[in-house]
């Protein structure tokens, strides 16, 4: 998990005192850019040394003359200096201006550069420069397959351990917000006790209303081919497709069947080299896709994924004379899988 790793080993370097003089953190994702700036702002400096020493600038009024003037400042009793430009992608192309200083950056100053809502360009001389002389650290978006993974990261981070559950359930309500996901993670490691693992019911007492079902559990059910509450579930989601989009739920079935259908085909099944060959970060989605595996040979697969591409064609009209409601599209599934 690309944004995770690097995040980590920046953390990392910052927490045991490895600085580098300019740090460019970019990316469609502002949660990690934000984690490690907000780190530089409070913990490099002391209280009293801030006053003098941290210097905030934004990208959309920046003043060339006085950033590299400010940049080139000796710290004023302390070891260094920090100067971070938010909004640092509203200064555009004009970054290429401080190449000279990227090249050979002040050893008593850190800069901060904060590139969100956008990648910066590698191929450009000054992107370079920074990769050569400092730290870059991409934010890639995140999409919902990488939310468990997280989750269950963030969780670890924190010395607890929780159920794959939990962790589905806590992806179900929070949906991709990283932010949201890390305050709801401190508010279950506040209320459960660290010997003990979190729980779905943690997660339903803590974090407030969830729903009955999630096509988590639908997916699971499915997968151990338990009839009864397939139906149910399916059922239950078929009902209420605004807040059970049966697209996002036939994506979901389909990225894991897919994958299932790769594990059959591979020769070493351990769980590492099964992580790699599937794109999966956490050992116990490898589990789900081997207990799968176990209930669903190869051509009853290849059926599965054939009957999802004309549910998802059906769900989004793609035939008027085939389209149903979602309810009954659902129920259809469940039976063409299970059977």
């Amino acid at each position: 998990m690309a944004n995770l790793a690097e995040y980590t080993q920046t953390i990392s370097n910052l927490k045991s005192g490895k600085y580098a003089p300019i740090y460019l953190l970019h990316g469609d994702e502002p949660f990690f850019i934000d984690k490690v700036s907000h780190f530089i702002e409070k913990k490099v400096l002391a209280e009293h040394e801030r006053d003098f020493n941290q210097h905030v600038f934004y990208g959309r009024d920046l003043d060339i003359d006085m950033l590299r003037e400010t940049l080139r400042r000796f710290p004023v009793m302390a070891e260094r200096q920090v100067v971070i430009v938010r909004e640092a992608q509203d200064f555009k192309d004009r970054w290429a201006d401080f190449i000279d200083y990227f090249n050979n950056p002040s050893t008593t100053t850190i800069l901060v550069l904060d590139f969100k809502y956008k990648k910066a360009d590698g191929k450009t001389k000054w992107v370079k420069a920074i990769k050569k002389n400092g730290v870059v650290m991409e934010s890639k978006k995140v999409y919902e397959s990488d939310m468990p993974g997280l989750i269950d990261s963030f969780v670890k981070g924190r010395k607890y351990r929780i159920e794959l559950r939990a962790v589905q359930l806590m992806v179900e309500n929070i949906g991709m917000d990283l932010e949201k996901a890390e305050l709801e993670i401190e508010k279950l490691t506040i209320n459960v006790p660290l010997s003990k693992e979190i729980t779905v019911d943690d997660v339903k007492k803590n974090i407030g209303n969830t729903r009955e079902y999630s096509r988590y559990e639908y997916l699971d059910a499915l997968s151990n081919k338990d009839h009864v509450k397939s139906y149910k579930i399916a059922q239950v989601m078929g009902k209420n497709d605004k807040t059970h989009p049966i697209v996002l739920t036939v994506s979901a079935l389909f990225d894991h069947f897919s994958k299932t259908m790769v594990y059959h085909s591979l020769k070493d099944k351990s769980t590492n080299a099964a992580m790699r060959a599937l794109g999966l970060w956490i050992p116990f989605q490898v589990q789900k896709i081997s207990d799968t595996a176990r209930n669903y040979d190869q051509r009853k697969l290849a059926q599965i994924i054939s009957e999802l591409r004309i549910i998802d064609a059906r769900s989004k009209g793609a035939s008027i004379a085939n389209s149903a409601r979602s309810e009954d599209l659902l129920k259809e599934l469940t039976y063409k899988i299970l059977n």
